[in-house]
């Protein structure tokens, strides 16, 4: 069955769920993406504050707490 879009937006989600759908991580990112992206704050402690602020499953959320310094 062929879903109508309504509008850009529509269309664009659409697009998005198609996608990710075939995939095994069900949005973008990997670990190691997140790791690199965690390398590129400077000045980060022990007693540095991370927010993972978002939706998803909270994939990020467990690396950043694994390789956190």
């Amino acid at each position: 069955m062929e879903q109508e879009n309504n509008s850009i937006h529509d269309f664009d989600i659409a697009l998005k769920c198609e996608y990710f759908s075939y995939v095994e991580r069900q949005g973008l990112g990997s670990p190691e993406a997140t790791i690199k992206a965690l390398s590129f704050i400077d000045n980060l402690t022990p007693s540095s504050k991370i927010a993972d602020i978002g939706c998803g499953t909270g994939g990020q959320t467990m690396v950043l707490a694994q390789n956190a310094p």
